[in-house]
């Protein structure tokens, strides 16, 4: 089972530091969230990245085709894989932030199976439609990689089944729910790639876990936990705290612990719940626990969603707990 990480692309010195530590402890993909309302431009770190750490995978945490038509992701993608020299991933998801924050409606799930399809076909110089677009066939063959569908349902799951490559999960941890979904990504074939993506503290208490991480738990609950949140193991006593939180986020502060504001919006059970069922948290016999029953699962990798002030400090102590956990090897 790989592990990676998600940073927030705030500076490019904050990413290059990240990105050189990370390599060096072994992780093994490094990413940077895409959400442009707050953040710089996630493909432009992505590629800095990249030439910090030019052993890792690298690729977006995530792109959407609300904002971006897939004409444009899917050659940001294979441009990428390209300088790379094929250590490119990509992700392709309904957008949240990228969407909403802009006062649009996510795309669909069918939009999302459709542009799937047209990035496909437009690696292959085949072309394809997008909705009431049509992408030209060129004859021009581009270096495409894989392409997970990120989904926090359970349609979301089935539909990383049968499209693209695998399945990026970011819903709640509860077992029951995380194996319903990589039940449905693998339904037709037991070795499609799923990878599973919490956020992470080394905190080992609920209230220093919501301090280190508070903005980011929030940011990850107002996406994941939406449609039935009684089949997404959401407990009824708090779903209406859900409910209010999705109605008074301020995507303006979206995931950002420097700002925030989001942090004071939910209530204490609410949080609790958030960072018992979203994130990687505790002393280290809770970490091996959490990851030994992932990889139990059948996992093929762990993503952990920094969401701290400071980051490369974070991949440092996070590499080296991973290490002495036997679950990291340094290069």
């Amino acid at each position: 089972m790989e592990i990676g990480f998600m940073l927030l692309p705030r500076s490019l010195e904050e990413t290059r530091a990240a990105a050189v530590l990370g390599e060096r402890l072994g992780f093994a993909w490094i990413s940077a969230a895409d959400s442009p309302t707050v953040y710089q431009d996630s493909y432009l770190h992505q590629l800095e990245i990249a030439r910090a750490a030019p052993s890792v995978k690298v690729g977006p945490m995530v792109s959407h085709v609300v904002a971006r038509h897939p004409v444009i992701v899917g050659n940001q993608l294979a441009t990428l894989n390209e300088f790379t020299g094929g250590r490119a991933i990509g992700t392709l998801a309904t957008g949240n932030s990228a969407a909403r924050g802009l006062g649009m409606k996510p795309a669909r799930l069918s939009d999302l199976e459709q542009a799937t399809t047209a990035i496909e076909g437009y690696w292959r110089g085949e072309g394809g439609a997008y909705r009431d677009s049509a992408i030209p066939p060129s004859g021009i063959r581009r270096r495409g990689c894989p392409l997970l569908i990120a989904a926090d349902g359970q349609h979301g799951a089935e539909l990383a089944g049968r499209a693209g490559d695998g399945l990026l999960y970011g819903g709640t941890m509860a077992p029951a729910v995380r194996r319903r979904r990589l039940a449905a990504a693998r339904a037709r074939d037991p070795r499609r790639p799923a990878w599973i993506a919490p956020t992470a503290s080394l905190r080992e208490a609920i209230d220093d876990v919501r301090d280190d991480l508070g903005a980011m738990v929030i940011a990850m609950a107002n996406r994941a936990m939406r449609g039935d949140l009684d089949e997404r193991g959401v407990p009824p006593e708090v779903q209406a705290d859900v409910l209010e939180m999705r109605r008074v986020y301020d995507y303006g502060y979206h995931a950002d612990n420097t700002r925030p504001r989001n942090t004071g919006l939910v209530s204490p059970r609410l949080t609790a719940h958030l960072i018992e069922s979203l994130c990687v948290w505790g002393d280290e016999d809770r970490w091996a626990a959490t990851l030994d029953a992932l990889e139990a699962d059948g996992w093929s990798g762990v993503m952990l969603i920094l969401g701290q002030g400071e980051q490369p400090p974070v991949v440092e102590a996070l590499g080296e707990r991973l290490r002495r956990l036997g679950r990291l090897r340094p290069r």
